[in-house]
């Protein structure tokens, strides 16, 4: 078993033991340590290296989180008004769209990938707005 996988098997059960002790909910801290006083010794020093990769990912993420928010908070959207509506209209021209469907050497269905997500964004958006509004 790698040294990943020995620090994951015993913060699984760990964890898994911790949920049925306290079902009504556990510290995800006092689950490592559960887990790290599980392993010997010699297991504790080879999964460090597990360790720091997972605190160097994580703050990697709330880096890139918070450079996301700062670029969110300065630029509303990237598109200029009028570029759903000239995307729509190129594929509303080639409908249905083939396997091979091209819009002007760019693939119809990835296009229309790329306006669906923009609708599903849109709706996450709203979702999270309206919740955001009710708490």
């Amino acid at each position: 078993m790698n040294d990943n996988a020995l620090l994951l098997a015993a913060f699984r059960e760990a964890q898994a033991a911790m949920h049925r002790e306290q079902p009504g909910g556990v510290d995800v801290v006092e689950i490592g340590h559960r887990a790290w006083r599980a392993l010997h010794p010699i297991e504790q020093a080879k999964a460090l290296d597990a360790l720091f990769t997972a605190y160097a990912v994580r703050l990697h993420d709330e880096e890139r989180a918070a450079r996301l928010d700062q670029a969110a908070a300065e630029v509303k959207t990237y598109l200029e008004g009028d570029d759903e509506h000239i995307l729509q209209d190129a594929l509303n021209g080639v409908r249905p769209i083939g396997e091979d469907t091209t819009v002007d050497g760019v693939c119809a269905s990835a296009l229309a990938n790329v306006l669906d997500e923009l609708d599903l964004l849109r709706h996450r958006l709203a979702m999270a707005t309206k919740e955001g509004s009710d708490g």
